[in-house]
């Protein structure tokens, strides 16, 4: 039997121990709406959103080059989507539309009140104005190195080849007329958190390390007028509120609280028997019985998403939460 109709029986099971008295319509709907959800193939979280980044957590600028850097342009010039009129050979310059980080500079960015899901293909594209020398013929590129974090403290960067620069942030010029959230046609560089193992981040950092290849006359992508990398903006392909997810309208709902490593619920009326924790994969990865008030420890449980089914006698109610 697959995982999801295991859950869809054990769920059955659940509701006639408990004594639940839902009429077999509702029943049907609610066990075929979590059947549903979890058989989705590469599940996202059902309010997944696309945006360009909004936040700055940090900017240390670099030195060199500080175009954009001023209060009457940033941080909203990085903000959004990319510059429109980008592209291979007319790369954007405009102070309103990038912000230089200089030699050495970094920044960290995010988006309010969301986090970053990892769903199919890459999770977020990041856009700087590389574009083709019309001298040399080569590839102008002012590279950065990405690493990622889910508390905005420990961060694990993409590893990238100094040689190539293969894995870094300022290599793919933008297409600026394109759907700036398709990555097969809007240009940028790609970046997948499964590579990393992760399933979800909420800060994303960029560091510039273009001096590296200014100061090597060797490297393939040596040029005399590098100055530093510049962000035009950066995209996320996957976002969720951090936020409890409601899957029902009923008022007065249970909700979901992530307090360190315990979940607690709240709002609840009457004796809740029982509490699944199930993956995002639909496997059941903690069960456990419910005393009002109820704290429970989930300090076993991945960073991630999960799908909690509580149930009793006064009903059953399906909840998404994310433990960070």
């Amino acid at each position: 039997m697959n995982r999801p109709r295991q859950i869809s029986k054990r769920l059955s099971n659940r509701l006639k121990k408990t004594g639940e008295q839902l009429t077999k319509t509702m029943r049907f709907i609610l066990l075929n709406t979590i059947l549903l959800l979890l058989t989705l193939t590469n599940y996202v979280p059902p309010a997944f959103s696309q945006q360009g980044i909004d936040t700055v957590y940090s900017f240390t600028p670099g030195t060199g080059q500080n175009a954009g850097q001023s209060d009457e342009y940033f941080p909203k010039n990085i903000f959004g989507i990319p510059s429109r009129t980008a592209n291979s050979t007319v790369p954007e310059s405009s102070p309103d539309e990038i912000c230089s980080l200089g030699f050495g500079g970094e920044i960290i960015i995010g988006f309010k009140g969301h986090y970053l899901y990892d769903g199919p293909g890459p999770d977020f594209i990041i856009f700087e104005n590389v574009f083709i020398n019309p001298v040399t013929k080569k590839m102008f590129v002012e590279p950065a190195t990405v690493s990622v974090s889910q508390d905005g403290i420990n961060y694990i960067p993409f590893p990238y080849n100094p040689e190539t620069l293969e894995g870094c942030a300022g290599l793919t010029p933008t297409n600026g007329d394109q759907n700036p959230f398709d990555p097969n046609l809007s240009g940028g560089d790609k970046f997948d958190i499964a590579e990393l193992g992760l399933s979800m981040i909420t800060h994303i950092k960029i560091t510039d390390i273009s001096e590296q290849i200014k100061n090597n006359k060797q490297h393939k992508y040596y040029d005399p007028i590098i100055s530093g990398f510049d962000l035009d903006a950066l995209t996320g392909l996957y976002l969720s509120l951090i936020t409890t997810v409601e899957l029902s309208s009923k008022q007065n709902q249970p909700q979901v609280q992530i307090n360190d490593d315990y979940l607690t619920l709240i709002n609840i009326e009457g004796e809740f028997s029982f509490i699944d924790i199930y993956d995002t994969m639909g496997r059941l990865m903690k069960t456990d019985k419910i005393y009002r008030p109820k704290r429970i420890d989930i300090q076993s449980l991945q960073n991630g998403a999960y799908i909690a089914v509580i149930s009793s006698q006064f009903g059953t109610f399906v909840k998404k939460f994310i433990k960070y």
